[in-house]
């Protein structure tokens, strides 16, 4: 399908407009192959990233990232909330933990395949 001049427009204004880095986005396909930045990842980018998963798990600083926000959204959620906004916000930090805990994992687990 061809993309008209409004559309390529968009795409080129949103993607000016992000603060996102996309080669820094982690993605995986339905075989389990593993891309950064839409490239695949290459098995010495992905054993080094393994090594430092395996680091970053067993420092304090990974668990202390980890334990305040869920602090802060408990609080939120079940000792100040006021509103179903508060439910959500308490939910919303869970989600980016467990998004930060998932790709972490990803790299942890990663088996190079001969």
């Amino acid at each position: 399908m061809k993309k008209t001049l409004d559309e390529l427009a968009d795409e080129k204004v949103a993607r000016l407009l992000s603060v996102i880095d996309m080669h820094k986005i982690v993605t995986v396909n339905k075989l389990g192959l593993i891309f950064i930045g839409g490239e695949k990842a290459d098995d010495i980018r992905l054993s080094n990233l393994r090594a430092e998963a395996e680091a970053i798990t067993q420092m304090e600083i990974w668990t202390l990232l980890n334990e305040t926000p869920k602090k802060l959204a408990q609080d939120t959620m079940f000792v100040h909330s006021e509103s179903l906004d508060d439910m959500k916000k308490g939910k919303s930090i869970l989600f980016l933990l467990s998004q930060q805990n998932n790709i972490v994992d990803l790299f942890k687990n990663y088996v190079h395949k001969k």
